[in-house]
């Protein structure tokens, strides 16, 4: 009796242990998620720094190259966008505002004061019309970085497959690694 029931408690470790293995595994095989705007999700959908991120891609050199080159994409996108809406605000009304001074001062030369505004209105189209390519070009190479590194998860190694299994001779767990 003393013997079944050391043998019941030394089968309960070992599920225990076996359980405990397959969680930490499980745990270590993290799959990231790519959300816009160059958010990515762990796998309890909590927004992970770019600096957790940069962690996470250390030991692969290509992927931490190509997401370091979306984030600085990401930056150049949003600085065009700003800079690019505020010189076409401004020049437009600059442009506007330069047209009601002509009428009033008869010594004014409109055209030669025209011709700044609406080259600064053109400037900020330009930065606008650019940005478009440079916001998409960081996202693919982000979503790229998530898809290699969640790639590289699943051939990094064996991923194990735990079944309960039932016959006539009894009960059990079958450990399949392929």
């Amino acid at each position: 009796l003393e013997f079944e029931r050391k043998l019941n408690l030394n089968m309960i470790k070992q599920f225990f242990f076996l359980l405990l293995f397959f969680c930490i595994l499980q745990f270590h095989s993290q799959k990231l998620v790519y959300k816009s705007n160059g958010n990515i999700l762990n796998n309890e959908n909590q927004q992970l720094s770019p600096d957790q991120v940069r962690k996470l891609l250390k030991d692969n050199q290509k992927s931490l190259a190509n997401y370091n080159a979306g984030r600085l994409k990401k930056t150049i996108g949003n600085v065009l966008i700003v800079s690019g809406s505020v010189f076409l605000v401004v020049g437009t009304f600059s442009y506007a505002l330069s047209g009601l001074d002509a009428g009033m001062d008869p010594e004014y030369d409109g055209d030669n004061y025209r011709n700044i505004p609406k080259a600064i209105a053109l400037v900020g189209l330009a930065e606008l019309l650019i940005s478009i390519p440079v916001k998409i070009g960081f996202s693919k190479k982000i979503e790229n970085v998530v898809t290699d590194y969640n790639n590289q998860n699943d051939t990094g190694y064996n991923k194990p497959k735990l079944d309960f299994i039932t016959n006539s001779n009894g009960i059990g767990l079958r450990l399949t690694l392929n």
